[in-house]
């Protein structure tokens, strides 16, 4: 019975990483952080995009080196890559946001390319087209925080599933919410990821108020005052 679910999420890597390296070697000099970026691992994984109808994809980040990564303001399309196979021929065009790769589109899996040619001719970078998820916005709207970051919230995948990064703890040490405001703990060693509260407007109020302590929590207790 599983034969139905259609695959929606895949590694970068073997045929995915070379074909985004072979891509990205090829473009001039400025983007050569993308590169850079698949060699250290930076980039995980690659998925459908529900929220876009079309050949989307969404780029999943190793969280431990997302924000390091990061420049704000830097937004911008990679538009009219042509990717040429068999006499076909393909646009590719990617999303770059606060300086990562976030996204891409394409009408051919790329797991389908073997031997194909990467022409840019037509190349150009252009203003960004990124939007902002507008479900994620409404959850943190009119809320404020000077211990939490909630204007930038940077997406990453951990265990196949979408988080919003709100606060950095340092050392691959994380807390983030998903898309229904949930609000988790991603902590590096030992690895888990775990529920802290099942609103993100209650621990905001929570960490106003000093009812939340990172440093506890970090310390492995709930963080609860």
């Amino acid at each position: 019975m599983f034969g139905i679910f259609k695959k929606t999420n895949w590694k970068i890597d073997r045929k995915a990483l070379d074909f985004f390296r072979q891509v990205f070697t090829q473009l001039p000099a400025e983007f050569q952080f993308l590169s850079d970026g698949l060699d250290k691992g930076l980039y995980r994984s690659f998925s459908v995009n529900h929220a876009m109808s079309g050949h989307f994809y969404t780029i999943g980040f190793d969280p431990s080196q997302s924000d390091k990564s990061m420049t704000k303001g830097k937004q911008f399309e990679l538009e009219n890559i042509i990717i040429k196979q068999d006499g076909q021929v393909f646009t590719l065009n990617i999303t770059i946001f606060d300086g990562l790769w976030v996204g891409f589109e394409i009408g051919k899996s790329i797991l389908d390319f073997n031997n194909f040619q990467v022409d840019l001719s037509s190349f150009k970078k252009s203003k960004s087209k990124f939007v902002a998820d507008t479900k994620i916005e409404k959850l943190v709207k009119g809320l404020t925080c000077k211990q939490l970051d909630l204007t930038n919230l940077g997406e990453f995948e951990a265990d196949g599933k979408l988080f919003y990064q709100i606060k950095d703890l340092q050392d691959g040490n994380y807390i983030a919410i998903d898309n229904k405001g949930k609000v988790y703990g991603l902590i590096q060693d030992p690895y888990k990821i775990e529920l802290i509260n099942k609103s993100v407007r209650q621990f905001v109020d929570d960490v106003n108020s000093e009812k939340f302590d990172f440093d506890k929590y970090l310390n492995g207790e709930n963080g609860n005052v």
